[in-house]
């Protein structure tokens, strides 16, 4: 090689040289862009997912059992709720609320029937269905004839005579099969079916009204046993027939875990409950005052007559009744009588406390009749 061709060599390397810089200052401008781009386009969709949306005009649609986040999408955007399936695998993503992972969603969503109004965010819709088909929807978005409310306390015999289709939900109720589900020996599901308001996307038939109460029923408990320590220890047809007596004898929440502590007490000490729901539910006799003959009637749910629990619920008790039932409260109280205002109690450890309680409430009964007449 000739010495005039070592500078033209070296030229060659250093223009190579340079256009490898030129190259990689371009490639990390692009990919410095590029992430720019992807933080603004994340930005854009967490944006879209997460903010608030409107309550536009109501969408029903049916979440089927042992769906996927993406099998959730997907029919939610085919009902025009969502713009694009992703969208709920997004949202998913980014829940702060309940973290999970995408693609295991599908065990947090609960299946059924809903009733979603249009406009509602990605996060929103995910929140319905975490919560349940009777989660957040109000009352003034669905129908009358779509729309159900069963109020606490009612015998299967109250709720049926509530519905057009009473028969076929009194036949289901005490379908065998069912009932076994429960893993309980009674004749019914009298005290499994839980009171709610609830949404149906056709008007519903006696069976489907039943179906869909022991399904909520099986959350709401389910749900109890996860927060509660020991709960899922305790005999569920013990647990709910002291919940549904605690639900007819209650009227305020702060004492629906006393009125259980009695219940408790009075089983341990080997004390007739002497309750007067209990023969209510035998006579079908509500809102009556219970005579002493009644006191007599033979029923294994005459806890006059007979110690220890009935043998199932006499009512359909909510949530807050069954807590209690799991969760009684701390006490030595023995005996309760209502006191004139109608909703509260007087709650008494003895006997002889429980007598004065009972002529204070008569003097005040009979102060109030008396002012009454007067009025008139």
């Amino acid at each position: 090689m000739s010495t005039d061709d070592q500078p033209k060599k070296r030229n060659v390397w250093v223009r190579a040289l340079y256009f490898l810089w030129i190259g990689l200052l371009y490639a990390v401008c692009l990919v410095a862009l590029g992430g720019t781009v992807a933080a603004f386009a994340g930005y854009i969709v967490y944006d879209h997912v997460t903010r608030p949306g409107y309550a536009g005009d109501p969408v029903s649609v049916k979440i089927p059992e042992g769906v996927t986040g993406a099998r959730a999408g997907e029919i939610l955007a085919e009902a025009g709720l969502l713009e694009y399936p992703w969208l709920m695998r997004a949202a998913i993503a980014v829940d702060t609320r309940r973290p999970v992972d995408p693609d295991r969603a599908g065990g947090q969503i609960k299946f059924g029937e809903y009733v979603i109004p249009n406009g509602n965010s990605p996060t929103e819709i995910l929140y319905r269905l975490y919560d349940g088909p009777t989660g957040h929807v109000r009352a003034d978005e669905v129908p009358d004839d779509l729309r159900l409310t069963i109020p606490e306390g009612l015998s299967t015999r109250q709720i049926a005579a509530l519905l057009d289709d009473g028969t076929a939900f009194l036949d289901i109720v005490t379908d065998p099969d069912l009932i076994a589900s429960l893993g309980i020996e009674a004749s019914s599901l009298e005290g499994f079916l839980m009171p709610n308001t609830y949404f149906f996307m056709e008007k519903p038939t006696g069976r489907a009204i039943a179906l869909r109460m022991l399904d909520q029923f099986k959350r709401e408990y389910a749900d109890l046993v996860t927060a509660i320590p020991g709960a899922e220890d305790r005999p569920l047809l013990e647990i709910m027939t002291i919940a549904s007596m605690v639900e007819e004898e209650a009227r305020i929440d702060e004492e629906r875990a006393i009125v259980a502590s009695v219940i408790y007490n009075r089983l341990e000490r080997g004390i007739a409950l002497q309750m007067d729901s209990t023969l209510q539910f035998a006579l079908n006799k509500y809102g009556q005052r219970m005579l002493n003959e009644d006191k007599e009637v033979k029923s294994p749910y005459n806890t006059y007559r007979n110690a220890g629990l009935p043998p199932g619920p006499i009512s359909n008790p909510g949530v807050a009744s069954i807590r209690a039932a799991l969760q009684p409260a701390d006490t030595k109280y023995l005996y309760f009588v209502s006191s004139a205002d109608g909703k509260s109690h007087a709650f008494s450890e003895t006997l002889a406390a429980h007598n004065r309680a009972v002529a204070r409430y008569n003097r005040e009964i009979a102060e109030q009749r008396r002012a009454e007449n007067e009025a008139r």
